[in-house]
């Protein structure tokens, strides 16, 4: 691996890996292909396995797995990582309605940052978001990426509701609330697609891959939103 890593011992059970603080694309990928070779040696002895920004968290089924696994992981985070053990990668596109007449608590983001919706518009579908890890509610995605020019200090009281759907930013991140929520992002769009429905999350998207925003017209919106399945679009990604 490129990266130095600490392994922990969290109790009998647990196991951490611990990458250098830093949020980075080649990090999330060392993770991902540690992650995926675990799983491919060890599937029937783990319980759970999950990942952050810099930490992969293990939980064996039974205690005298531990010094087996750990054994192993000390010898394996030597090597170089290779590309081979990293999934196909995609990027997907979203759609999403700026419209003021759908989105009607937008015009606090644009009043703080003294920003017209165009350019909010242009920069947030400029380019693709990085998906590092879904948390905090059921298809919750952390994407990073977002330009710095719609950065803006999360709000010092939260919304006691968020709908789902929307598309928000706080701080450095934007993302989608798939369910009602309190948060302290400021809403900027809207999209029609479900993310998490009859208690399952119904995004395709794996950590590793893209997120793209694409503006649609409110009529599009209506449309979407009233269809039952949604055909996702997506490209490969190389990088």
């Amino acid at each position: 691996m490129k990266y130095p890593i600490q392994i922990f011992s969290l109790g009998p059970k647990i196991i951490e890996l611990h990458w250098p603080k830093i949020i980075a694309e080649d990090v999330l990928l060392e993770i991902i292909a540690l992650k995926n070779n675990i799983e491919n040696k060890y599937s029937p002895i783990i319980s759970s396995i999950y990942h952050s920004y810099q930490v992969l968290s293990i939980q064996l089924k039974e205690i005298e797995y531990a010094s087996e696994v750990t054994t192993w992981l000390k010898e394996f985070i030597k090597r170089p990582m290779s590309r081979e053990n990293l999934p196909a990668r995609w990027i997907w596109t979203v759609p999403v309605c700026y419209a003021p007449e759908i989105v009607s608590s937008q015009n606090q983001y644009l009043q703080e940052k003294n920003m017209d919706l165009e350019t909010l518009i242009e920069y947030h579908t400029s380019k693709s978001f990085l998906l590092y890890f879904y948390g905090f509610l059921p298809g919750f995605m952390y994407l990073g990426g977002l330009p710095e020019t719609l950065h803006i200090p999360r709000k010092t009281i939260p919304d006691r509701k968020i709908s789902k759907g929307s598309v928000a930013i706080g701080g450095s991140q934007t993302g989608i609330y798939p369910v009602d929520s309190p948060g302290g992002w400021y809403v900027v769009g809207k999209t029609p697609v479900a993310i998490f429905e009859n208690g399952q999350v119904k995004l395709p998207f794996n950590p590793g891959d893209k997120v793209q925003f694409a503006s649609i017209s409110p009529q599009r919106y209506t449309e979407l939103q009233e269809g039952s399945v949604h055909n996702w679009e997506k490209t490969a990604y190389c990088g």
